[in-house]
């Protein structure tokens, strides 16, 4: 599965595209850290599971927009 998301990582970075990794448990975090997939994915690349449903998804939803120079998102755009 490693691989799978380093090459998946690498493709999309090919493209100027950036992936990342919304909800991920502290022990993968630092199974990606150890790979040195987490330095491939960068600041704001992976992003740490909260108490709440889909609690970490807004955090990941700004990081992809910084990552990618857009505007801040407005509430209509998430739906």
């Amino acid at each position: 599965m490693l691989k799978l998301l380093d090459r998946y990582a690498r493709h999309l970075g090919d493209q100027d595209g950036q992936l990342v990794l919304c909800g991920v448990q502290p022990s993968l975090a630092r199974l990606l850290q150890r790979s040195g997939i987490a330095d491939r994915l960068g600041d704001g690349g992976i992003v740490p599971a909260t108490p709440e449903l889909l609690g970490g998804l807004e955090e990941a939803w700004v990081a992809a927009r910084e990552r990618t120079s857009r505007p801040p998102h407005q509430e209509s755009d998430m739906r």
